[in-house]
């Protein structure tokens, strides 16, 4: 256990953008595979619903046809610091799903479930834990540079 700590600790870790920007291009692109439902849908609510699985679907696409190597992570030149478990990478998904979802509902005002998540949740774990919520609860899973040798 003590190897795998110190191992981690001396793995050169992606920056706060390289994550950010990962999330925003995997938002982007299930955006545009939603897009016809936007049109043809009026009910916002099912809209909703149909959008969080096409994420989920997206991720679980992930899993299991790209060794859970996300479109966002390809272009932000990341990668997982090894290899996790099915399990750990569904209970990721998950959790990755929900955090997602912060984005179409709300309490006060458009998007404050999103801040608070982003702001007082998700910033601050990539800060102290160099990796999100959801990540540290499946496994710590982390993300670094693709061109990191281990």
């Amino acid at each position: 256990m003590y190897t795998t700590l110190f191992y981690r600790s001396n793995i050169k870790k992606i920056s706060i953008v390289q994550k950010l920007g990962a999330s925003i291009i995997n938002i982007i692109i299930v955006f545009i595979f939603f897009l016809p439902f936007y049109f043809t849908i009026s009910n916002n609510f099912v809209r909703k619903i149909i959008l969080i699985g096409i994420f989920l679907l997206y991720n679980i696409l992930v899993v299991i046809c790209n060794n859970n190597r996300c479109i966002g992570m390809i272009l932000m030149n990341t990668k997982r610091d090894r290899k996790y478990s099915k399990w750990n990478q569904i209970i990721y998904l998950i959790l990755y799903t929900f955090s997602f979802s912060t984005i179409l509902f709300r309490f006060i005002f458009p998007f404050d479930l999103l801040l608070c998540n982003i702001v007082l949740v998700q910033l601050p774990m990539v800060v102290f834990k160099w990796t999100t919520l959801h990540g540290y609860l499946s496994g710590n899973m982390t993300s670094i540079p693709a061109t990191t040798n281990k």
